[in-house]
């Protein structure tokens, strides 16, 4: 049986019964009645059982309300980070928050976008859940796909819980909620990992999973923050959704309630090695993608690196963390073959490295580093960039066999490209004004330059091998190497000689290529597409002028003043709703008027 091949379960409006929301004994499970498959609840209040001490003790170890009993050893729960805010508190914001949002598109904007209609989630019924192999298809699809990228699961713990709920499907009971709302949602992602022409499946999962996602923050635990990510995970790769930069905020906020961001010498956790692990993943996760996020969309970070000093997640696989100790040996070596989450942690140290150039090169206010420190700090960073691209973990043989993006050579090599481009993104800008090019500033161009051709070339080569996958961060990526190919040629005479023509037309229509992929899927990427096929034209145009007699021996700028506009302040103004980071922001500023 193939993904593809799944059909649509039943809406849920189609099947009868209900369930009785009254928490039953330490767990709070909820028992269907007179049920085979049983609604999805609206809502229930967590477990207040006098006599769930190893419950207690657990959601205690991670609630941010149980800050009166951080000096109380006797209560079985783990210290807390002071300064933590009301636990109900955050609950009704984030459920206000999902309601609000919940209905716009696409994943990474901050306040939704007009888009996509407030009423097209409605028109989507909750699905019931797949028959089982259908559901183990698309729980294989989000662990070869998205799990080792985001590693905030146990895959063992998961597979558990998945078991329980079918089990209790086959038995006619309802299963734990908090469980089910996990099943929903991962096979939800998981459908969104295979491209599908029915966008049916995906959205009725996710829609059954959100009538659960109150239940579950009311745990105020692990699970909590755990809920926020996999609702970020399917924002990330669908055309409607919660932004992920909320999203990302609110998961960060409530690890650092938790204390997940410190080191905690006197942790009783510490005697659960899995539990302890699983903080450690779920904080690195948060930050890895709250950092990809204000990178993107040109945001400040959620936490700065001085705030942290917890420990990386040992690299080590899944099958091989238990409550009573860890089995095996965790990776520690570049040269020891790579794990299922070896490639997460790497990924970690490039977004640390991200965070470092933005806080010593480009700060938001203040002085910024003297030219002879910069210049320093550049050739440093570059090193950095060199050693972290060398130490890359070697592609996973699971990798290839199911065509998963990340983790590959070609993944790490365009995040090392996109890093050079991070690393000079305000000395493009900063160069324009100057008199004349200097040998400083061509090679900043060229160098800019021939990585975002690479950009552009290493994402065309994904989607020939059938590896792209559809996020919203690979259109803003491409989109960023597409703008800053055409402005560095705008801009360098050096980089319009060692760029030939047919190799700036091949890289042209490699972007337009791909932007039309991505705007058959998702309408809010139409902007995209419609803006760099503007100012490709335009370029294109002025390079065909310049190996002419009658052409200018210097073009200038802005570009948009010899261009037809159209309908291009319509495009701009769509994208910056969507998000734009400032690289971006700052370079069309230069190209357009």
């Amino acid at each position: 049986m193939n993904i593809d091949d799944i059909a649509a379960p039943e809406p849920l409006a189609t099947v009868s019964g209900h369930i009785n929301t009254t928490p039953q004994g330490p767990q709070g499970t909820v028992r269907g009645v007179n049920s085979t498959e049983p609604e999805i609840i609206r809502h229930t209040e967590p477990a207040t059982s006098a006599n769930s001490t190893d419950q207690g003790a657990d959601v205690l170890a991670d609630s941010p309300g149980s800050l009166h009993l951080l000096w109380s050893r006797a209560a079985g729960g783990e210290p807390h980070y002071f300064g933590a805010s009301s636990a109900l508190s955050f609950t009704k914001v984030f459920s206000a928050t999902l309601r609000a949002v919940g209905v716009h598109g696409p994943g990474l904007t901050m306040s939704g976008t007009s888009l996509v209609s407030p009423d097209l989630r409605s028109r989507v019924e909750p699905y019931s859940l797949p028959d089982q192999e259908s559901m183990s298809l698309l729980t294989a699809a989000y662990f070869e796909q998205v799990h080792p990228q985001f590693p905030f699961l146990h895959h063992p713990t998961y597979m558990q819980w998945e078991a329980e709920v079918m089990d209790a499907r086959r038995r006619g009971i309802a299963p734990d909620p908090a469980h089910l709302f996990f099943v929903f949602a991962i096979g939800a992602v998981g459908a969104l990992t295979v491209p599908r022409a029915d966008t049916k499946l995906p959205e009725g999962l996710y829609s059954s999973a959100e009538r659960l996602f109150e239940h579950v923050i009311n745990l105020n635990s692990l699970k909590s923050i755990q809920a926020i990510l996999c609702c970020a995970m399917y924002s990330i790769r669908s055309p409607v959704g919660v932004s992920t930069w909320i999203l990302s905020g609110l998961a960060l906020r409530q690890c650092v309630e938790m204390g997940l961001h410190r080191r905690n010498l006197w942790s009783r956790t510490d005697s659960n090695p899995l539990k302890t692990q699983m903080r450690r993943r779920i904080f690195w996760c948060c930050y890895n993608l709250d950092r990809a996020m204000a990178i993107t969309l040109g945001r400040p970070v959620g936490i700065n690196d001085v705030d942290v000093d917890v420990e990386y997640p040992l690299d080590i696989d899944d099958d091989c963390l238990t409550e009573h100790g860890i089995n095996g040996t965790p990776r520690t070596s570049v040269d020891v073959p790579a794990t299922t989450v070896s490639s997460a942690i790497h990924t970690i140290r490039i977004r640390q490295i991200w965070g470092r150039m933005q806080a010593l090169l480009y700060p938001q206010i203040g002085v910024g580093a003297t030219p002879m420190m910069s210049v320093m700090l550049e050739e440093s960073f570059r090193s950095e960039l060199k050693k972290w691209l060398e130490e890359a973990p070697n592609q996973l043989n699971t990798n290839e066999r199911h065509n998963n993006t990340f983790g590959s050579e070609e993944w790490f090599e365009l995040m090392y490209q996109h890093s050079i481009l991070i690393l000079h993104r305000h000395k493009l800008v900063a160069i324009r004004s100057s008199v004349g090019e200097t040998e400083e500033a061509a090679a900043v161009y060229i160098e800019c330059g021939l990585a975002a051709e690479r950009i552009c070339q290493l994402y065309k080569k994904l989607y020939t091998d059938h590896r792209l996958n559809d996020t919203w961060g690979a259109l803003h990526v491409l989109f960023l190497g597409g703008i800053t190919f055409l402005y560095c040629l705008w801009m360098s005479p050096k980089a319009r000689a060692t760029f030939r023509l047919d190799r700036i037309s091949s890289t042209c229509s490699s972007c337009m290529m791909l932007f039309a992929v991505m705007a058959e899927r998702w309408k809010a990427a139409e902007p995209y597409r419609e803006c760099f096929d503007v100012l490709s034209s335009s370029t294109q145009a002025m390079m065909v002028d310049s190996l002419t007699t009658m052409g200018p021996p210097s073009p200038s700028m802005p570009l948009l003043l010899t261009s037809p506009q159209g309908q291009l302040p319509d495009f701009l103004s769509s994208i910056a709703e969507i998000g734009m980071c400032s690289s971006v922001e700052a370079l069309l500023s230069g190209m357009i008027e």
